[in-house]
């Protein structure tokens, strides 16, 4: 049946889903019993088109049009096709998604766009959009993740001598760019016109530039695994893009989106969120060991504006290296005071991490205003950051790569052994 043409098909399908939404056609249950595909033994209604279709446009604020979602269509029918080969596999491979592994991934979703708790589902349920739709997608994302965790992982593996390339590789491309990516991936299917893939291309990065979030956009509309997880790509060197993404990337700035870029496979579109530089030594990544002394200035034990000067000039001027300093916290210093296990000056509170980064050893900090006190530090040791990661963060980065790039390869090859059949 793949082999019927796929454009009159879609176009069938569209003028009933035209025919359900602006004649006022309401009978769920005629939608219901009419099939828009099967894949394997699952099938897709015209209404599960219908309703997703809704869902992408009130979640991604584009104008509701007959040529919108024509636009959608393909789009719409490939995720919900794709939906179905991952939750098939989930269930072939006997695994379970509960309830609570759903809620906390649309808990998730919330967080990430800045919704309140319940706040989507209030609007779903004002646009008239059933749920079932916006869950049935989030049980399909959580059924793929747990099956390349917990199955497709299994044929991964990555050799010390692999994590090594990786870090020289880092070292000889120091201080070369590399940027922190999100996407959303468009592809040409089968069956769609490659203008009307542009079109919706160019609707999403004005709804972007228009400040909806777009790791919202790139849930409901991106292709890739990625989608999942906002279209968040990670950090990627320059080196590593295609020339076609890097061309793109340098001509905005962090913070910015791209154009519709076109791929060999489709369009993507590109959200630069950050760029830096390869392997950069950080002051902010630097571990240090402290040893501090609070000086309370409300509370029980607040000190006198006097006696609080006088410390203030002692510390600065009489305390000599970490053992004096400790002693003078355990003498003077309020509850906080003493010493710091091993901490990256990163993790201190932000009206720390200036004065901790150009201390020198053994010299006390001036005064630090904290809440409730008067803070001075004191660096006992420091470990210069040189920009390179650990051979375990490495090896955490390539274990994802070599998931993304089963997941993707397992994904493709249950959609070629699948029996999809397209039908009115």
């Amino acid at each position: 049946m793949q082999s019927l043409n796929l454009n009159i098909l879609l176009i069938k399908i569209l003028s009933f889903i035209l025919l359900f939404t602006h004649a006022g056609y309401s009978s769920a249950q005629q939608d219901n019993i009419r099939i828009a595909a099967v894949v394997n033994e699952d099938i897709i209604s015209l209404f599960d088109i219908q309703s997703r279709i809704k869902l992408y446009l009130t979640t991604s604020g584009i104008d509701d049009t007959v040529e919108v979602r024509q636009r959608l269509l393909p789009q719409v029918l490939n995720s919900l096709i794709e939906e179905k080969l991952k939750i098939q596999e989930a269930r072939d491979k006997k695994i379970e998604i509960t309830d609570k592994e759903i809620s906390n991934a649309v808990s998730i979703i919330e967080q990430n766009n800045g919704i309140k708790p319940g706040e989507f589902l209030q609007l779903l349920e004002k646009q008239g959009i059933s749920e079932v739709t916006f869950y049935d997608q989030i049980k399909a994302d959580v059924a793929w993740l747990k099956v390349v965790r917990e199955v497709l992982s299994r044929d991964i593996s990555i050799t010390e001598e692999e994590v090594n390339t990786v870090i020289e590789r880092l070292k000889s491309n120091q201080g070369s760019p590399e940027y922190l990516l999100a996407e959303i991936t468009l592809p040409v299917v089968l069956g769609a016109r490659d203008r009307d893939v542009y079109d919706l291309a160019i609707s999403l990065v004005e709804r972007a530039r228009e400040n909806i979030p777009f790791p919202a956009l790139a849930q409901q509309f991106s292709q890739s695994p990625t989608a999942a997880v906002g279209g968040d790509l990670g950090w990627i060197a320059e080196t590593d893009l295609e020339n076609e993404i890097k061309n793109a990337i340098r001509k905005i700035s962090p913070g910015q989106i791209s154009d519709p870029i076109r791929t060999l496979t489709g369009y993507s579109i590109i959200a630069l969120r950050d760029k830096r530089a390869i392997a950069e030594p950080s002051p902010l990544m630097a571990a240090v060991t402290l040893s501090q002394i609070y000086l309370p200035t409300t509370g029980a034990n607040k000190i006198g504006t006097d006696q609080l000067n006088q410390l203030s000039y002692r510390i600065q001027t009489e305390v000599k290296g970490c053992d004096q300093m400790k002693k003078w916290g355990d003498e003077i210093g309020g509850p906080g005071s003493g010493n710091i296990d091993l901490i990256r000056i990163g993790g201190l509170p932000a009206e720390i991490q200036s004065e901790a980064a150009n201390l020198e050893i053994g010299t006390p900090s001036r005064p630090i205003n904290v809440p409730g006190a008067i803070l001075f530090i004191m660096i006992c040791s420091k470990e210069e950051d040189d920009g390179l990661p650990s051979p375990n963060q490495v090896y955490s980065r390539l274990e994802n790569e070599k998931l993304d790039t089963i997941s993707k390869q397992r994904l493709r090859d249950l959609r070629r052994q699948a029996l999809i059949d397209i039908r009115l």
